[in-house]
């Protein structure tokens, strides 16, 4: 089944606006993004956006010179649903954007907590109305315009089965007694953040290495990252981390080489860049073994058989009860994490949602379950 002859092309701010003043009048809509994700270029970026107010798909073209605040402020509101599926992406590209997402339904969590076996959009829309989409042009590249038919029917098929399976589904959750879980869930998905982009090292560098290693392959990943940008490509295509690691370790081959073995052939054929990356890798003192770094202190434990013992009293009949009322997926939802938290003599709870509260002092008491 295709929709893609019924899609309006979004791609000026005339269509924008009237396309927003649709929305305004529509109870709920779903939305779906396609995006690159330092996969082909450098960045988080948006390449498509697909709304479907259950009437018309709207795909969206980001890439356009096109003023997206109209659309933000459907998004924003909230007296109108958003329907997506595993949207945490998706809510996280749009914080990017400038855009806090409001009155958010997730299908995918409402479909765990009917313990439902679809482990993907695809098998949820053929499960729940007997439709096999083309998942042909899921890896296609977005970026590039026109796009295909192909394309356009897959974009627009990810966001017209949504609202009746989440119609559906919402009322199975509500038969099982998870209703409050859902709702709690759907709330937190607002309060994601855009992400950040920090270059980074990995905890065995500073396990395995010194100060002066570890400082030196910092400012390697530093430069990366900006030449990166500079290109527009992902970090990894400039170079992979264990050339860098190995520029250090083999110091004095690397600089009389040369060779710049594993960098892209634009850095290689480059001689600032080349310069550039020479004088960090000179300036690292390999002699230089010192470790500074403060370890933070190891947070208290209970001994193997204490632990062993609160498993089997504790968590595992919770768990199996969890299981044997809701089913395996469900349960195993309910109670992530509570495992960590019941087997740590000071456990954090900070983060728990009200639910989980709920759960982990049940679990922790040998009480019922608490719904």
């Amino acid at each position: 089944m295709s929709y893609s002859s019924q899609h309006c092309w979004i791609d000026n701010d005339t269509a924008v606006h009237m396309m927003s003043k649709q929305l305004q009048s529509c109870g709920h809509l779903t939305i779906d993004t396609e995006y690159d994700s330092f996969k082909r270029s450098y960045g988080f970026k948006a390449l498509l956006i697909q709304v479907f107010d259950g009437n018309t798909v709207f795909i969206i073209d980001p890439l356009s010179s096109i003023s997206l605040q109209p659309l933000w402020s459907i998004i924003e509101d909230e007296n109108i649903q958003k329907i997506l599926y595993s949207g945490s992406e998706d809510i996280a590209l749009l914080k990017a954007m400038g855009c806090s997402i409001r009155n958010v339904f997730d299908v995918q969590i409402a479909a765990t907590l009917c313990n439902h076996p679809a482990r993907n959009l695809g098998g949820l829309i053929e499960t729940e109305t007997g439709i096999t989409l083309d998942k042909s042009q899921q890896q296609s590249d977005w970026s590039k315009r026109p796009l295909s038919e192909a394309q356009l029917s897959y974009a627009a098929n990810d966001v017209v089965f949504l609202p009746q399976i989440a119609d559906k589904l919402t009322h199975q959750v509500a038969e099982r007694g998870l209703l409050h879980v859902l709702q709690t869930e759907n709330e937190a998905l607002e309060a994601i953040e855009e992400r950040s982009h920090v270059p980074r090292l990995k905890p065995y560098h500073f396990r395995l290495h010194s100060d002066a290693f570890c400082e030196s392959l910092l400012k390697l990943l530093q430069w990366r990252d900006r030449t990166a940008e500079a290109f527009d490509l992902p970090p990894v295509h400039i170079v992979d981390l264990i050339p860098l690691e190995k520029a250090l370790q083999f110091k004095n081959e690397f600089l009389s080489t040369g060779e710049f073995q594993g960098f892209h052939y634009k850095i290689k054929k480059d001689s600032q860049h080349r310069k550039e990356v020479e004088e960090i890798v000179r300036s690292y003192d390999p002699s230089n073994l010192e470790r500074k770094r403060e370890r933070k202190p190891r947070p208290l434990s209970y001994t193997k058989e204490e632990t062993e013992q609160i498993i089997q009293e504790k968590c595992s009949p919770f768990k199996q009860m969890a299981v044997e009322r809701y089913g395996e997926l469900t349960g195993e939802y309910l109670i992530r994490g509570l495992k960590k938290l019941i087997t740590t003599p000071e456990p954090d709870l900070s983060e728990l949602k009200p639910y989980q509260h709920e759960l982990y002092n049940c679990m922790l008491h040998c009480k019922p379950l608490p719904w």
